[in-house]
């Protein structure tokens, strides 16, 4: 399935408020961008360039410390740690500072690569993080208003739970024999989040499918793709896509991309609201808690087609 010139919706943020007439013009964009595609472009200046610079820059530095180093990055829980050296991904590699919002992770995750100074790292990941986590609950926000869950809000906004993730994806020209293979930088996947907010450097690659089409993400410096996950999509009992996406590495650079990744907290169960669930909306998805389903997806890679993991772990 070759990409396709189709663009996902952009969809500017900067400089909204709440019960603003802007934020309810921006709130039927963002639900309608959500259920056609999964995903959006986010137009958001409120990281400056200095911070965002310093953060790509400081990223390509964790890289190139070595693989010792970077695997001591380790967690019990899946998805939060180390990822990498994986034979059949030979382009990617990733690190993850786990529940962003405790300040210790953020120290424990920089002690790792400076043991003997990391204010500046730490300062810096909050500087960059802020933001996002603000932009994810004017997602959140907007969706929950626009199913007219206003009752819903606190609750939901208050059980947050992030993942911070530092990716690589070396160029072809960095492996040996991958131009002729071409590897794939990450394979067709949802993610099983609530929502994942990605930034990059300008190398793009992200990819979305559509109607069995992939859609080229191209995402501006100052600009963010947002993707709704199958937590999402099981809260709002399907009314929200998530999106089957990828990474194609091509050229001569690697890409380097930022996630926020948005959970539930640990122990929390998902589980669609009574009001929408009814005659015309019968219930998709069985209660459950998202540590588990990340358990089923790294117990469980390849069992179901991509798009189908959900439904095979707790579908109705």
């Amino acid at each position: 399935m070759a990409s396709t010139k189709v663009q996902i919706p952009t969809i500017e943020f900067s400089n909204i408020k709440p019960n603003s007439p802007n934020w309810e013009s921006t709130k039927i964009q963002v639900f309608e961008a959500l259920q056609e595609y999964g995903c959006f472009e986010a137009i958001y200046n409120n990281i400056p360039n200095e911070i965002r610079e310093a953060m790509f820059a400081t990223s390509k530095e964790i890289f190139e410390f070595p693989l010792e180093t970077k695997m001591k990055n380790l967690s019990k829980k899946p998805f939060h740690g180390y990822a990498g050296m994986i034979p059949d991904l030979p382009l990617f590699e990733s690190l993850c500072i786990a529940d962003l919002l405790n300040p210790q992770s953020v120290e424990n995750f920089a002690n790792i690569f400076w043991p003997h100074g990391n204010s500046d790292f730490c300062n810096l990941v909050n500087s960059y993080s802020n933001p996002l986590v603000e932009l994810d609950a004017m997602v959140k926000r907007m969706i929950l208003e626009k199913l007219g869950l206003q009752n819903y809000i606190d609750e939901f906004l208050d059980h947050k739970y992030f993942l911070f993730r530092f990716t690589r994806y070396k160029a072809l020209s960095t492996i040996s024999g991958a131009e002729n293979s071409n590897p794939a930088g990450l394979n067709g996947h949802t993610d099983g989040t609530i929502m994942t907010i990605i930034s990059q450097n300008q190398v793009n690659g992200l990819q979305i499918n559509k109607n069995n089409e992939w859609i080229d993400v191209n995402i501006s410096p100052n600009s963010y793709a947002v993707l709704a996950g199958d937590s999402f999509k099981a809260w709002t009992n399907g009314r929200l896509h998530s999106p089957i996406h990828r990474v194609k590495t091509t050229g001569e650079s690697d890409r380097l991309s930022i996630q926020l990744f948005s959970l539930p907290k640990p122990g929390h169960f998902t589980e669609a609201p009574k009001e929408l669930v009814d005659e015309e909306h019968p219930l998709l998805f069985k209660p459950f808690e998202t540590l588990e389903l990340f358990e089923y997806l790294t117990s469980h890679a390849g069992d179901s087609a991509p798009g189908e993991t959900l439904k095979a772990y707790c579908g109705v």
